[in-house]
């Protein structure tokens, strides 16, 4: 199972196929959404807060975040920096469980969007066995609801996860290699993006 896993930790997507197809819930993951979050519209994805001890290393889930929502199709979607997302938000507004009226529409004005998705990674171990945990809320610059929020705690050294692993490996075959903290990154990413709600017909 461990060779499974690692094998599975190396594969991260770079094609245009949904990775993030909707399957089964993810296991230890919670979520709450509306349907306004399926809305098609620009969203900005700023670079993830990092709890204490978490490296510098976890900045590529911002990324893999921005590409899991890509891939859904839902939105457009862009991917704000670490150093542009301190320009604007200075503060763990996520932390402090506090974005005020005046940051959202600096962030509405700046980067011309319609949302903006925030993320705080909580863990982030880089070695055997790989594990995260982070969340995300989606919130609306029109009018500051919460669209989306998403809260993930993904073990690789849990039966469960490895299970879920290997289901999304198997639809992710063929796509090119990277380190893997970075797929498990993009794995954790994509499984959350499923929690979504599809667009309403």
């Amino acid at each position: 199972m461990i060779r499974l896993l690692a094998a599975a930790l190396a594969i991260i997507a770079l094609g245009t196929a949904c990775g993030c197809a909707r399957t089964l819930p993810p296991p230890s993951t919670s979520w709450r959404t509306s349907e306004r979050a399926a809305e098609p519209g620009r969203v900005a994805v700023l670079a993830f807060w990092s709890g204490d001890g978490v490296g510098r290393s976890s900045a590529a889930v911002g990324e893999a975040m921005a590409a899991s929502l890509r891939e859904l199709g839902l939105h457009e979607v862009l991917l704000v920096g670490i150093d542009r997302r301190r320009a604007l938000l200075p503060d763990d507004v996520l932390l402090a469980n506090r974005l005020s009226v005046e940051q959202l529409l600096r962030l509405r004005d700046e980067l011309r969007c319609d949302s903006v998705l925030l993320g705080r990674i909580e863990q982030f171990t880089g070695y055997d066995p790989v594990a995260m945990g982070l969340s995300v809320h989606l919130v609306s610059c029109a009018d500051g609801e919460k669209l989306w929020e998403a809260t993930s705690h993904l073990d690789g050294s849990r039966q469960d996860v490895q299970d879920d692993l290997r289901k999304w490996y198997e639809r992710s075959a063929g796509r090119g290699v990277l380190a893997s903290p970075t797929a498990f990154a993009r794995y954790v990413t994509d499984r959350l993006a499923s929690t979504l709600p599809p667009p309403s017909r």
